[in-house]
């Protein structure tokens, strides 16, 4: 049995294998999405556990995901991983409701023990119904 769900939005094929070989081997169930419209319809699907994002993706940037899903209640973590290492860029993610920030390079083992801590944190009694956020994505004019 897998230690949680886990959503990896990357645009970088190279990443987003990386991180699924090595979460998969690590025991976790994980699926990937590579714009932010796939990370959309996959939480909404899927419900995962945690979702690891990207913020710059070809589509919908990572920040726009993480406010949807603060906007339905959802408490889902989201541990953004990229390469904007500003302040202002940290704060603008923590403030619109990520919970964790790491930046490209990054150390596998950091990246699994801040999953890991954020897993803990969040922990849902399993007897109670699991949410399912219903996002959409911004219409595009």
């Amino acid at each position: 049995m897998a230690e949680a769900r886990l959503l990896v939005v990357d645009d970088e094929p190279n990443i987003v294998e990386l991180l699924e070989t090595s979460l998969c081997y690590a025991g976790f169930d994980v699926q990937t999405a590579s714009t932010g419209r796939e990370a959309v319809a996959a939480i909404s699907e899927r419900s995962p556990d945690l979702v690891l994002l990207d913020i710059m993706l070809p589509d919908i940037e990572g920040l726009e995901v993480v406010r949807l899903l603060r906007s339905t209640g959802s408490r889902i973590p989201v541990l953004l991983l990229t390469a904007r290492d500003g302040t202002d860029d940290k704060i603008a993610a923590l403030t619109l409701g990520a919970d964790d920030y790491v930046t490209k390079p990054f150390s596998l083992n950091e990246v699994l023990a801040r999953i890991r801590a954020l897993l803990r944190r969040t922990a849902v009694d399993e007897r109670a119904p699991r949410e399912t956020p219903r996002l959409r994505p911004p219409r595009v004019v």
